[in-house]
């Protein structure tokens, strides 16, 4: 059997060894660790002498200062004659969300850190007690300083920062906190991070903050807390998406609560669920609607309109027994 660092190893060489330009993919909705994932592993693989090209569906604002002068693609792409990266993706059915498909790759190399992995990689990597994939990539070239600048540390510092929840969540390990030190001695501040991520709200935000809170759901003896969000109330305050990434820090923050779930209405008869908790696995309730991610985050696109999936999930919730 295949020890950690063999694997970590033979990652690292097929990247380093590539003579295909190498194109590196993620989810849709991207998010602080597949952004700060995918443009780390760019600068390291470009500092390589690598060829290497970003595709991202698109680029929340508050994560711009990490790309500035990179080109960055949209799918879809031609893979033809090419390598494909895909990082923080558990199945071929997200990256085709986002436009993209692996065919005429002439290798896909997948790295994750979901639980539930489809392992669709010619090679694959996945680590589902990492914070972070940017630990993963950080774990695969941290012995090679000499590829990493102070904007692939800072990329990767990113991710940590944004899955860790501030290094707050129950997967910050002392291995997360070694690679964060060590990405700071590297370049990586963390003051800049905080600052384009965490305080660069718009009043239209702290508006909506008000409205939303108000409508704070309390179910099954106050176990758990839904907070539904009818796409009017985001259209009225012309809210980024980025901006409601860390909205579930709110319910789930409430004493006494074990799980929270954000409702949001995303279009007509189409519910996103945001699910977290404090100890429950709540990636096997994300899971039984079509979803998936970690024990305590997930998530699930529900194909029905936002009061049907209320209903459906604290049907499902109801006959649960360790909430």
């Amino acid at each position: 059997m295949a020890t950690k660092n063999t694997e970590l190893a033979l990652i690292r060489d097929a990247l380093l060894g590539a003579r295909e330009p190498i194109f590196i993919f993620s989810h849709p909705s991207p998010d602080g660790d597949s952004i700060g994932s995918t443009l780390g592993v760019y600068g390291i693989l470009t500092a390589a002498g690598i060829k290497a090209q970003p595709v991202l569906p698109d680029l929340p604002r508050v994560y711009e200062f990490l790309a500035d002068g990179i080109k960055i693609l949209k799918p879809p792409v031609d893979l033809k004659n090419k390598i494909a990266l895909v990082l923080d993706c558990g199945d071929l059915a997200r990256l085709q969300q986002s436009g993209l498909s692996l065919d005429g790759a002439v290798k896909v190399i997948n790295i994750d850190h979901h639980l539930h992995n489809d392992f669709f990689g010619d090679l694959n990597y996945v680590d589902s007690k990492a914070a972070a994939v940017g630990e993963i990539i950080h774990q695969i070239f941290g012995n090679f300083p000499q590829y990493y600048s102070p904007r692939v540390a800072e990329a990767l510092y990113t991710a940590l920062v944004t899955d860790t929840g501030r290094f707050s969540y129950s997967n910050t390990s002392a291995e997360v906190l070694r690679a964060a030190a060590t990405l700071v001695e590297w370049g990586a501040c963390p003051q800049k991070v905080y600052n384009h991520l965490y305080e660069n709200r718009s009043q239209n935000y702290y508006e909506f903050l008000a409205q939303a809170l108000s409508r704070i759901e309390l179910h099954f003896a106050d176990r758990v807390a839904l907070l539904p969000l009818e796409r009017r109330l985001l259209l009225q305050y012309n809210l980024e998406d980025w901006e409601l990434d860390e909205i579930n820090d709110y319910p789930r923050s409430l004493a006494g609560v074990s799980v929270s779930i954000v409702l949001t209405e995303t279009e007509e008869g189409i519910a996103k669920a945001s699910l977290r908790s404090k100890g429950r696995n709540v990636a096997a309730i994300a899971r039984a609607f079509g979803g998936g991610g970690h024990n305590n985050a997930a998530g699930a696109t529900l194909q029905m309109p936002l009061s049907e999936a209320r209903n459906q999930l604290l049907k499902f919730l109801e006959q649960e027994r360790d909430l």
